[in-house]
């Protein structure tokens, strides 16, 4: 946890930008908890392996932020992520991909980085500008089924 904060915030400090040009964001009609659970199944439709579920609640309430739910889903295609961290080391805080889950009364917030705001950091290599874009078209996706999700 100390480790994606710490990135997290030399993300924030390396790009002075607005938060809309770096997360990605929705707000969806469930419970964290339920959420979480369709979450990691649309993930899982997109190809993409969930590696973790981190809880965050208790570290967050050191820092007086008070949630009843705060998760992380940490999710990636697994030779992707190996290849590109054999070329890429320096991307390790930012692999796997992740999505907060956040609880605010009967909704649920998901928020990720938009992986095109690295571009700013790594954009001198093409393989890694084309790899951001198909994941942020992904995490978009992702997103707006959450967003759309209704029970059948």
């Amino acid at each position: 946890m100390k480790r994606l904060l710490f990135s997290l915030l030399l993300f924030a400090a390396v790009l002075p930008v607005r938060a809309e040009e770096t997360l990605l964001m929705v707000r969806v009609n469930m419970k964290a908890a339920d959420a979480m659970e369709v979450l990691k199944e649309t993930i899982r439709e997109y190809g993409y392996e969930v590696a973790h579920v981190q809880r965050c609640d208790g570290g967050m309430a050191e820092f007086d932020y008070k949630t009843d739910f705060y998760r992380v889903v940490f999710f990636g295609k697994l030779e992707e992520v190996r290849g590109i961290l054999d070329a890429y080391p320096e991307m390790a805080p930012f692999l796997p991909l992740k999505i907060a889950v956040i609880a605010e009364e009967d909704q649920t917030v998901l928020a990720s980085i938009d992986p095109v705001a690295l571009s700013r950091l790594y954009g001198h290599s093409r393989v890694l500008r084309v790899q951001f874009a198909r994941w942020h078209n992904d995490i978009q996706a992702i997103l707006e089924e959450m967003r759309d999700f209704r029970k059948k």
